[in-house]
């Protein structure tokens, strides 16, 4: 699902738990054009960040540069990310 959110405080993707109904796995940032745009942006995302894990949310960031470059790769990583989240320890 796109741009899930509590509150002000929204992230860009979220991974429905498979074996827990109505509830979100993960949260998945994206930085985009705001992100770079100032530190006070970053600082806020920082802080947004903050809150969210507070909230219980498990966060994973795709950063723009990685996923042009290699997006293969950016999924990969995702995948194996997410397989460890659903794997019991």
């Amino acid at each position: 699902m796109a741009q899930v959110g509590v509150s002000n405080y929204f992230i860009d993707l979220a991974i429905v738990d498979p074996n827990r109904a109505g509830t979100y796995l993960l949260g998945i940032e994206c930085d985009g054009a705001t992100y770079h745009s100032s530190k006070a942006a970053r600082d806020r995302d920082r802080y947004r960040q903050e809150v969210l894990e507070k909230l219980g949310w498990k966060l994973y960031r795709i950063w723009s540069t990685d996923w042009f470059k290699n997006p293969e790769v950016e999924i990969e990583k995702l995948v194996q990310f997410i397989n460890k989240l659903l794997t019991p320890d």
